[in-house]
């Protein structure tokens, strides 16, 4: 059975992106995937440090919350990642744990084997090339992890009052269409 990870990185629980989160994660469920959703804001960590340790031990080497996701990761075979957009970019909760990732960088800590991956980002502002650009950014980043193929930005737009995405139904829809399309993707040739 695949593995889906949702990592959201809202410091508001139920917020727009985790809200979108959670839908992509009800998508990939009926696809079949075991999934499991992890707030980044309930969790205490530091950034990357730039020890260098991981390169030796294969893992990041920092011993805090964020430890026991980062050992997920590996046996994760669908990432979900979301994040509303603050001051032109990700939540700082996000950006730090990205930084974290840098354990899978080093080449004999790559991922193996084939993943699929997204990126959400949710804004108030109307649609903004820029924040879609910062979406595309941080998903063309997870390649450098593994062989993520595909890999999907969803950023949405005039989503200001927390339950917004609540509000639109077909939102929603296309969040579960996602989840669904990424764990139907890792059985395609």
């Amino acid at each position: 059975m695949p593995k889906a990870i949702g990592i959201s990185g809202s410091p508001r629980r139920g917020g727009n992106s985790e809200t979108l989160l959670r839908a992509a994660l009800e998508g990939a469920q009926a696809a079949g995937a075991d999934v499991e959703i992890v707030r980044l804001n309930e969790l205490t960590y530091v950034g990357c440090q730039n020890c260098e340790a991981c390169i030796q031990a294969r893992r990041c080497t920092q011993d805090d919350d964020l430890a026991d996701v980062l050992a997920k990761l590996p046996e994760a075979d669908v990432w979900l990642l979301s994040s509303p957009i603050y001051f032109d970019s990700v939540s700082g909760q996000l950006k730090t744990f990205f930084d974290r990732c840098w354990c899978f960088i080093h080449k004999a800590n790559r991922l193996r084997g084939r993943r699929s991956g997204a990126v959400i980002v949710a804004y108030g502002a109307g649609t903004c090339e820029f924040y879609q650009e910062v979406a595309r950014r941080f998903a063309a980043y997870l390649p450098w992890f593994g062989k993520f193929d595909p890999v999907e930005v969803m950023a949405e737009a005039n989503l200001g009052p927390p339950d917004a995405a609540l509000q639109r139904p077909g939102l929603l829809d296309s969040a579960r269409r996602l989840g669904k399309r990424l764990v139907e993707s890792l059985s395609a040739a």
